[in-house]
């Protein structure tokens, strides 16, 4: 499972950011921010799982599967993609993105081409819940680079990412802002979010020579883009639904109340053994009668979940026998 050190990478990619200026014929490189044990664990990240979609368990309505397929798009997304172009339509950029990434001697490599963009690899993936990052020159000592104009990029424009596959995202900017290059928020700007956040650095301000890099640094942040068609069909792969109620048990016969949500494809039935231990002995489709038959039912307990189009499985129900 890949984890990413996003206090590292923040560090490591500010810092680089000396070197978007033009002063520099070589591309800059910086050492590597130690990192402790404890500021470690706080900073690791699991990557999302996809949901289980249990087609060959439960019988499925078409506009079911139609929320699956949708589900599986949604989880697309959630993956992100590995960015090979950029275009901004409002500055007429169009540009090749370049993985950047730490090297063996614990420092970070930039693109060598002043026209090219850096995505930080082992940062997130544009897509993802997540702040990815690109970064760019702003100039060099022959002239503007390639993001010289990125200053003058405002809310509503538009940023279009392609992946290597040649799926597109379109990111749309929500605010940008200036930071003294020796003092910017990391954590907001490399950090975990739960939104799907695109952030776009460079260069900007005054030129400090003894310093050899500019004063300041932008970032202009930018967000996933959803169509109102997207926004209307819009699904949750984390959803978990709500479990059954009024389960009642007579004779040989379980029943229960369905679940009222569309997204419930059917149930699962628990029954306790001998050392009271539940396990599932049935599986019952939303489109069947909310019962089961069972010739131990008189002397047996039971509790029922009830389970989504996107695999999710609910709390169990209350635990029910047949003297309740």
């Amino acid at each position: 499972m890949r984890k990413i050190l996003l206090l590292v990478v923040g560090a490591i990619i500010w810092l680089v950011l000396a070197g978007y200026n033009n002063n520099y014929t070589e591309p800059a490189q910086e050492a590597v921010t130690n990192i402790t044990e404890e500021n470690q664990s706080e900073l690791e990240v699991e990557e999302i799982e996809k949901p289980d979609v249990l087609s060959d368990e439960f019988l499925l309505l078409d506009n079911q599967k139609k929320k699956i397929e949708k589900a599986k798009e949604s989880q697309d997304v959630q993956e992100g993609i590995e960015p090979v172009q950029l275009a901004i339509p409002a500055i007429d950029v169009k540009a090749a993105i370049e993985n950047v990434g730490v090297l063996d001697n614990g420092q970070m490599g930039v693109p060598e081409d002043i026209n090219k963009v850096g995505w930080f690899e082992p940062g997130f993936k544009p897509g993802t819940k997540g702040n990815a990052v690109l970064a760019g020159h702003v100039d060099s000592k022959t002239g503007p680079a390639i993001f010289f104009y990125l200053e003058k990029l405002s809310k509503g424009d538009e940023i279009i990412l392609t992946g290597q596959d040649g799926a597109t995202m379109t990111f749309v900017v929500t605010g940008k802002e200036r930071y003294p290059y020796d003092d910017s928020p990391i954590e907001k700007i490399f950090g975990p979010t739960d939104s799907r956040t695109l952030n776009l650095i460079t260069c900007v301000g005054t030129f400090n020579r003894s310093k050899g890099t500019h004063e300041e640094r932008l970032v202009v942040s930018t967000e996933l883009k959803e169509d109102d068609s997207d926004k209307k069909e819009q699904v949750n792969p984390d959803e978990v639904p709500d479990a059954p109620t009024n389960l009642s048990v007579s004779g040989n016969f379980l029943s229960w109340h369905a679940v009222r949500d569309e997204n419930v494809v059917g149930y699962r039935i628990y029954k306790a053994d001998a050392y009271g231990v539940y396990k599932q002995i049935e599986s019952v489709s939303n489109l069947e009668r909310k019962s089961f038959t069972d010739p131990d039912a008189s002397s047996s307990s039971y509790y029922v979940t009830a389970v989504n189009i996107f695999g999710n499985e609910s709390a169990p129900s209350k635990k029910i026998t047949s003297d309740e």
